[in-house]
């Protein structure tokens, strides 16, 4: 039986969903041009709310964002929906609390294959969490929306993963460029990018 797993982005640069993850279904909202202060409820996220209702948006997460917050209710109700919708294709798909998605055919049900799978995926969790899920994420682990390359190091810092010379602007060109210099998957290097204030996840 295979597993297919999904990761979101660590950092919401632009309210977008990864290729082959999810993404917005036939039949998105038309709403115009929403700007910032339509979502002041979300404080210094406003923005990235306003540029994902502008973006192909399914009707549904649209309805969920428009006031400017996302709930933890909400959010689980978005991601069953998904899971449900998944479901009716032959697949169980779940979504753990960082964010990773992971599908594998339900018993009886043959694997359809990785592009027709990952169509699934994009169909489901396009129109019901992905954009949700992004930004609540996103929002839990940098409310503030302090500088992403001062939270990083800090965190790599105090961690012991770098010393005092490795500065913001290093880690910045790493993550430009998808190679970093130290090990990006050890347990602490996990733990700073996905909680680099330490506000949320269990180490």
């Amino acid at each position: 039986m295979r597993r297919r797993t999904c990761w979101a982005s660590s950092l919401l640069l632009t309210v977008v969903v990864l290729s082959g993850c999810a993404g917005a279904p036939d039949g998105t909202s038309g709403a115009d041009s929403p700007e910032a202060g339509d979502y002041s409820a979300a404080g210094p996220w406003a923005g990235e709310f306003a540029e994902a209702a502008a973006a192909d948006l399914s009707d549904y997460q649209s309805r969920i964002i428009e006031d400017g917050e996302i709930t933890a209710a909400e959010l689980l109700e978005a991601q069953a929906r998904a899971s449900a919708c998944m479901e009716d294709l032959g697949h169980r798909y779940t979504t753990s609390d960082d964010g990773r998605s992971e599908s594998e055919p339900l018993p009886g049900h043959e694997d359809d294959g990785v592009d027709t799978v990952n169509g699934y995926m994009v169909r489901c969790s396009g129109t019901y969490d992905s954009t949700v899920t992004q930004l609540f994420n996103e929002i839990r682990r940098n409310p503030e929306k302090q500088d992403e390359a001062e939270i990083s190091v800090a965190c790599l810092r105090a961690a012991g993963l770098v010393d005092r010379g490795y500065t913001e602007r290093r880690w910045r060109d790493e993550y430009d460029a998808g190679v970093f210099s130290f090990d990006e998957w050890s347990a602490d290097a996990v733990q700073c990018r996905e909680d680099p204030l330490g506000l949320w996840r269990d180490r």
